[in-house]
């Protein structure tokens, strides 16, 4: 009983001692290595602060100090508050290219520009901020892929350090579209960060948000009802489509278009989103053509034969409700094609079970 009120004594102690002292690089694990460390927010809402010291070590940031990004951070215990991440902020780690600090200083800048970014100081809870997007995932396993084993394999005949360039490959192939191989053949690409679903989804979480496209709707001034009603049908719209069905069948198929296919420029780097009626914007109806042909398995015709009606049809987001014709014709289709698979599917089921009770019985 003694040790234990020494003990709490010295931890009381030690922690207003501790207090207004400059936390240092490799201090802050000492707190958020601590499983099951959470603050409560303003909205009364739980948030987890727990960082895995061995996931953090493989991933993106390893090398990065905490308060390199958490730069407000200048004492412990901090304010909530002030963990806040400005993710143009240089780093100390070299760009190679450059031998300068790296920052992300330009793609903070487009997303200041975008959709995203531009009225995200009137409404943070609105808006998504880098960190709603980018959370830090973990390197890419260069073993895990044929391709990279062999791109492995050829650095090392020039980099002794194994380590090194293994670490360097998972880094770069983090960002790029690896193909899989197959007896020597490409059969598809990986896409190592996020396959076509996950960002659906990832567009989803706020797009299919009644409450949050309003408030947006609001913010932005939007009053054509058209309009409006666009942006908040927007994913369903979408999941009616052969996009959306391609990728629901195959989450890695590569030629169905996903929401950064379309909604981004072709040579931009992917946080360059606008409105339709912006001249930046990879939907404005003079960029649609480029958007739509971006690659040899999208299509390649649009921006050949100028297939401007093609591409700005409202075929790409179809909307719940059809307007005309066509819209009518694909819906019915739909819908016997669904109403003859669950038919087929029941009475298959139905035959396989009296089959087994049959044979059951039989014995």
């Amino acid at each position: 009983m003694r040790t234990l009120i020494v003990g709490i004594l010295s931890a009381i102690a030690f922690s207003t001692s501790s207090l207004g002292m400059v936390v240092k690089e490799d201090g802050c694990l000492m707190c958020h290595r601590l499983k099951g460390l959470s603050v409560v927010d303003k909205n009364n809402l739980i948030k987890d602060c727990s960082i895995k010291p061995s996931l953090f070590a493989h991933s993106i940031h390893r090398n990065v100090g905490c308060t390199e990004c958490h730069s407000k951070i200048e004492e412990y215990p901090h304010k909530p508050e002030n963990a806040k991440v400005n993710c143009a902020t240089q780093c100390h780690v070299l760009d190679p290219s450059t031998k300068k600090p790296f920052s992300h200083e330009k793609i903070f800048e487009t997303w200041k520009e975008s959709v995203h970014g531009k009225n995200y100081e009137k409404a943070p809870d609105i808006y998504p901020y880098c960190t709603y997007c980018h959370i830090n995932k973990l390197l890419v396993n260069v073993k895990e892929l044929e391709a990279l084993k062999k791109g492995l394999n050829r650095c090392y005949i020039c980099h002794q350090g194994k380590e090194w360039a293994k670490d360097r490959l998972s880094h770069v192939s983090s960002r790029l579209e690896i193909a899989n191989e197959k007896n020597g053949f490409a059969v598809g690409y990986v896409k190592t960060r996020r396959d076509g679903w996950e960002v659906v989804e990832l567009c989803s979480s706020c797009h299919n948000d009644k409450k949050k496209m309003e408030k947006a709707i609001e913010i932005e001034g939007i009053k054509n009802r058209f309009k409006k009603e666009k942006i908040l049908h927007a994913v369903e719209s979408y999941k009616v489509t052969m996009h959306a069905k391609m990728l629901y069948l195959d989450r890695s198929d590569t030629r169905a278009a996903d929401c950064l296919d379309c909604h981004t420029n072709k040579n931009g780097n992917f946080h360059d989103i606008f409105r339709g009626n912006n001249p930046k914007s990879s939907i404005n109806v003079k960029n649609i053509e480029k958007t739509c042909g971006r690659s040899s398995e999208c299509h390649p015709l649009a921006e050949i034969k100028h297939m401007k009606n093609f591409a700005t049809t409202k075929w790409v987001h179809m909307r719940p409700v059809p307007e005309n014709i066509g819209q009518k014709v694909v819906l019915v289709v739909q819908y016997i094609f669904i109403t003859l698979v669950t038919v087929v599917l029941t009475l298959a089921t139905g035959l396989i079970t009296l089959d087994l009770i049959k044979n059951l019985r039989s014995k």
